[in-house]
C-alpha cells in the first residue's frame, strides 16, 4: 500500500511538472520567459501562482534570550550583518521561502527552497528599489525568484537574474 501511494504521487508529480514541456512557452506565471538565459524548458511550474507562497518583507525579531518558539534541536539559516547575528527559522523559511530584511545599509534577502533544502543568503543592494518574491516557478527543482520593480526572474542556485532587465 504504501508503495501505491509513493508511485502515485510520484506520477503526480511527473504529471505537474510534464505539463506543456513540448512547446515553447514565452511566459509562464505571468513571467516573460524569451531571451532568457536558461531554456523556458527547463523553468518548470512550481504549483503556485506568482506569490501564492507570500515571502515576507517585514520580519519582526525577539532577542535570543526572550525566544520562546525556537528549539535548541531546530534548524536556523544564521546571517551576520553590519555585525548583528540573525537567525531565520527553518520551519517559517519552509512557508514563506523568501524573506526580504533590511539593516541600515542594506537589503538582505534570504531565501529557501524546501524541495532541495537550499538556504542562501543574498545581499539586494542598498537601494531600496529591488523587493523580491516568489515566482511560484522552479529551474533545476529550485525556487526562482522575482525582483517586483524589474519583474526579473531570479535563480537561487545561480545567484543571478536570468531573465528581464536584470539578466546578466
Amino acid at each position: 500500500m504504501k508503495r501505491m501511494v509513493i508511485q502515485s504521487i510520484c506520477l503526480s508529480l511527473i504529471a505537474l511538472f510534464s505539463c506543456n514541456s513540448g512547446e515553447a512557452a514565452p511566459k509562464k506565471n505571468g513571467f516573460e520567459l524569451e531571451g532568457g538565459l536558461l531554456s523556458s524548458k527547463e523553468i518548470r511550474r512550481g504549483g503556485v501562482p506568482r506569490d501564492g507562497i507570500p515571502a515576507i518583507y517585514l520580519p519582526k525579531f525577539v532577542k535570543a534570550s526572550e525566544q520562546q518558539d525556537v528549539e535548541a534541536e531546530d534548524r536556523v539559516l544564521g546571517v551576520v550583518v553590519d555585525g548583528i547575528a540573525k537567525a531565520f527559522p527553518v520551519d517559517i523559511l519552509v512557508c514563506h521561502e523568501v524573506i526580504n530584511d533590511w539593516t541600515q545599509s542594506k537589503h538582505m534577502v534570504i531565501t529557501y527552497c524546501p524541495l532541495c533544502g537550499s538556504g542562501i543568503t543574498f545581499h539586494a543592494g542598498s537601494d531600496g528599489q529591488s523587493v523580491f518574491g516568489v515566482s511560484g516557478l522552479l529551474y533545476n527543482s529550485d525556487v526562482l525568484l522575482y525582483d517586483h520593480a524589474s519583474e526579473s526572474l531570479w535563480s537561487q542556485i545561480l545567484g543571478r537574474a536570468v531573465t528581464g532587465p536584470k539578466k546578466r
